[in-house]
């Protein structure tokens, strides 16, 4: 019983009424009167709380404002971040490939051997056996192929070589060839003093510096895979970067580096990182 007479007299506090006035300071004129109990202040309150959290919610899904929230980002902005993500790991590849490459470069300038041209099949554990015997089909396959060739013209490497056509670096004379068993990757062409040295074929500037041993150095990329280096010049014509056409003046001859013994070119062709003869190329 008394628990009920707690329950209604709580109650009844609770609804009991106030009045809630606004007067001015000096003349004591009511402005605003509003009655109020404690339960509706309760009840404003939680209506107020509950405008304010539907608002904020209301705004952080429907607004511009929710990118600001974590994981709540636009979907093509997530895209975007996607490709960027792959476009950031692409470029790593590429900056280690290009790095590669210009220590290659590096290597052939200085006329050190391409250790990377060697294959070493143990290194990379190909267990291939190989067998030499032959076979009824072999032998048969081998008669209708060369009754097939006795009617067709017959090409050799050098008729194909030959169908490529450079542009002579200089008018000169040969003093020394290519040979690969002593190292020697290019030409030594001897010509007059202030003599130009032209671009073999159109291309673009991969180096154009100098080196202690090689003196000034230019070296330029052409299609197909084709590399030309002109080594131990005087003046240097062309920068890095620079697109030279065929025939176009790049340095002049000279006699710079420490592996220079007098006025001469010395001239290179590589293809796809390997040391060609130029004189299989050009007509010197």
């Amino acid at each position: 019983m008394q628990d009920k007479k707690g329950v209604q007299k709580l109650w009844k506090k609770a609804l009991h009424k106030y009045r809630f006035v606004i007067m001015t300071d000096d003349s004591f004129e009511e402005k605003l009167s509003v009655k109020l109990s404690r339960f509706n202040v309760l009840g404003f309150s939680g209506v107020f709380v509950l405008v304010c959290f539907l608002a904020a919610i209301f705004f952080m899904t429907k607004t511009p404002l929710r990118e600001y929230l974590p994981g709540k980002a636009k979907s093509d902005i997530q895209n975007e971040l996607i490709v960027l993500a792959k476009k950031a790991d692409s470029l790593l590849v590429v900056l280690e490939y290009q790095k590669q490459y210009l220590q290659n470069i590096n290597t052939i300038i200085s006329g050190q051997e391409v250790k990377d041209l060697e294959f070493d099949f143990e290194e990379n554990n190909y267990d291939i056996e190989l067998t030499f015997e032959k076979s009824i089909e072999d032998s048969l396959l081998r008669v209708d192929v060369e009754a097939e060739e006795k009617g067709s013209l017959q090409t050799t490497n050098r008729s194909e070589i030959n169908i490529i056509l450079f542009y002579p670096p200089l008018k000169g004379v040969i003093t020394d060839r290519f040979n690969s068993q002593s190292k020697h990757f290019g030409i030594d062409l001897v010509a007059k003093e202030k003599t130009k040295i032209a671009a073999i074929q159109n291309g673009t500037v991969i180096i154009s510096n100098w080196t202690s041993e090689t003196g000034y150095v230019i070296g330029v990329q052409h299609k197909d895979g084709y590399i030309s280096f002109y080594k131990h010049n005087s003046m240097l014509l062309k920068t890095t970067g620079d697109f030279v056409k065929t025939g176009e003046p790049i340095a002049i001859i000279g006699n710079s580096g420490e592996l220079s013994t007098g006025p001469h070119l010395h001239f290179e062709l590589w293809q796809n990182g390997i040391p060609v003869d130029p004189e299989n190329y050009i007509l010197f």
